[in-house]
This record gives C-alpha cells, structure tokens and sequence, in this order.
C-alpha cells in the first residue's frame, strides 16, 4: 500500500496550506472594522453577535489563525493572532472576543483523537466549537458510548456555534466532550454590565448520547496527534491568552485617547480650569500612559519569546507556562488600572450611556473578572513557583 493511499484510508491528506503574512491578516481584521461598529449596537442589545458579523470574521481568516495548516488553517504566531485581535477590539470588543471562541478549542485539540479533531474540521475549517472549562458535565458509559448531562456557564458565542466542548466527570477521570449544539439548550441569561455582545450563555445537555471518539481524557502524557506539527503547537498552550488579553489592551489605549481629547476641552463642574491644565487629570493620565506601554511590551514581549524558544526546539516547564499566566493575568489586571485612571480623571463623561468612555468602563470591568485572567491568578502563579497545590481550572493547566 502506497503512502497517498495509507493516508486517504486515515482521512489525513493534509490541505495545501495559505501563506498569509501578518500585516494581510491585520488588515483583513481592519477591513471589516466598519461592519463591525455597524452591528455593535445589535449585539449590545441582543447579547450575541450579528450573523453578518460572524461572516465577516470567518472572511477575515478569524476561524483559521489556530488550525493546523493540515487541516486548511493558519496556524499563526502568537504575536500575529494578538494583533489581530487588537484590532478588531478597537471596532468592537465582543467581536474580537470571538477570536478566542473560534480558536480556543483548535489549539487544544493538539492532544485530543485524530478522529476527534477530523469529525471537527478535516471538512469544514470555519467550524465553531465554543468552549467553557466552567462546569463539568457528568459522564456515564453505555454501549460504547457516554451518555452526558449538565450545564455549562459561560459558553461564549454559543449561538453561533455548531459544537459545544466542556470538562466532563466520568467514573473518576475527567475528559473534554464535544457536544453538537443541536443536542443542547442555550439558556439565554448573559444579562451583563458588559461584554454582552460576546453571549456567554449558560449551555445545558439533557442525556445526550455521545460518541467515544468525541472525548479527549486528559493526561499530560497524551501525544500530540497526527494533525497537529509545526512551531505553534510547540508552545505552551496558554499562547490562548494571544486570542482574548489584547481585547483589554484596546479598552486601555481607547481609554487613554479618549481622555486626551476630553482634556483639550472639558472644565469638570464648578471649575474655569479646562482638565488639560489640572494636575490631577495629568497625573492619572501619566500614569495610565506608563502602565499601559509597559504591560503592552511585556505581553507581546512574553509572546514572541515563547515563539521563538519553540522555533529552537525547548521543551517548556511549568515554570514556563506559569510565565504566561502571569504575562495574561497581568496586563487583563494593568489595563483594568488604566481604565480606572481614565475614569479618574474623566469624572461623569464615564456615565453617561452611549459615551465612548462608558462603554470601555463596562467591559472593563466585566473581563477583569474573567476566570482565566482575574486577580486571583496572580496566587495560581505563585502556586506553581512555590510548589503549592494548584487552585486553577484543569483548562489552565
């Protein structure tokens, strides 16, 4: 048996992969920032994203920046897919958050089943598999299958997606299943401060039915599969933080402008003194401008390093990994700081609805306290360098 033959009996010909150079993607990303700030009023009001704003970011190559090249996707480097991100975050902040939603669970599914990962994309690249490490769903075996029941909170564009992957508990060991959204109930109460266009609803599985090959058990040992090869899937797989952080790099660097033009002009209440010349809007606004240009550098720092250690073949340790969470948690926890200097200094321009200001406030405030990224991980960080049990989410680890 010939080698092409071997491989189309395994359904793994790998697709011809598209070179796509950074500054493309960036501008794919600008490209339709004007369809996304059309649609952000929708999304703020549907808590889910417009369906022509998800096609827009399937057309920007959003879905493919994780996937392997085998599988007709991207795999770019951490810095590109931040970039990205960053971008589209200036136009709209839920739809940039999409990028982790498409993307998260292909980088996982480095160490998941060959058969797993090609039900999932080997035919389509653009699948959306949203996924939440929340809540465990509960695992039962029959006939060669598992029969699954639970909710998961927090499941970001699930109705948009065509799959569902969440923890699952079975019998002691603990996996992640893959559930297709047909199978499910989208509980609809992501009524939230902010983010709302992201629709992180609450996701419910009533004994549904599934497939061995649709589960991947975790172990540290698990190989990477036959799908998964090159430079990105070398790297720590929380380079995930390059899908979402940046979404609060452009909150603080809007924040920071917006507070330069009101400075031009505003005299806060009971004052002559226009903001500009009040040595308190200066000082926050120094400060926030400091903080923000060292925690950009120092996270994009971070990634570029964990790129090119994975080019010269170094093999990772937790130290390593838990350099990224600080680099993550850090920079989520600095722009939130920026924000509030900002906000400082701004005084009512942050309250009032549909005011620039406003909006980046509530996001703000509402992605400071995203499980991955929240102030306790400075502690989880810690946890790892001390030696000290570890309090995280299996997702982290």
């Amino acid at each position: 048996m010939g080698k092409v033959e071997r491989e189309n009996r395994r359904g793994m010909v790998k697709k011809k992969a598209t070179t796509i150079t950074r500054e493309t993607l960036v501008a794919n990303a600008a490209g339709i920032a004007e369809t996304l700030i059309e649609h952000a009023p929708w999304a703020e009001l549907h808590g889910r994203l417009h369906d022509t704003v998800v096609a827009a970011l399937v057309s920007a190559g959003v879905p493919r920046l994780y996937l392997p090249e085998s599988l007709g996707g991207l795999a770019v480097d951490p810095v590109t897919c931040a970039q990205v991100v960053e971008t589209l975050a200036d136009a709209d902040t839920a739809a940039a958050w999409h990028v982790m939603v498409f993307n998260a669970a292909r980088i996982m599914g480095a160490r998941w089943p060959g058969a797993m990962v090609r039900s999932l994309w080997h035919d389509n690249p653009d699948t959306m598999v949203a996924a939440s490490g929340h809540t465990p769903l509960l695992g039962k075996r029959e006939s060669g299958a598992y029969r699954v029941t639970g909710t998961n909170s927090f499941v970001s564009g699930c109705h948009h997606a065509d799959y569902m992957l969440a923890p699952m508990v079975c019998e002691g060991s603990v996996g992640f299943v893959v559930v297709p959204m047909t199978e499910c109930r989208i509980e609809d109460n992501w009524d939230t401060l902010g983010m709302r266009g992201s629709g992180s609803n609450d996701v419910t599985v009533e004994s549904v039915l599934i497939d061995a090959d649709m589960i991947a058990w975790h172990s540290d040992k698990t190989p990477i599969n036959e799908y998964y090869d090159g430079q990105l899937y070398r790297c720590p797989s929380r380079v995930v933080f390059a899908t979402y952080i940046p979404v609060a790099l452009s909150l603080a660097r809007r924040a920071l402008a917006e507070l330069a033009l009101l400075a031009e002009n505003k005299a806060p209440y009971a004052s002559d003194t226009k903001l500009k010349n009040r040595a308190v809007a200066q000082m926050h606004y120094g400060r926030g401008l400091a903080k923000f240009r060292s925690t950009h550098r120092y996270f994009y720092a971070t990634l570029d390093a964990v790129w090119q250690q994975a080019g010269e073949g170094y093999t990772f340790t937790d130290e390593d990994r838990a350099d990224l969470y600080l680099a993550g948690t850090h920079t989520m926890q600095t722009c939130a700081e920026i924000v509030r200097h900002v906000a400082d200094a701004a005084g009512s321009n942050v309250l009032a609805r549909g005011q620039p200001l406003e909006r980046i406030m509530r996001d703000m405030e509402t992605l400071k306290h995203h499980g991955f990224a929240n102030e306790s991980r400075y502690a989880s960080v810690a946890q790892v360098l001390w030696g000290a049990a570890l309090d995280y989410p299996l997702l982290l680890r």
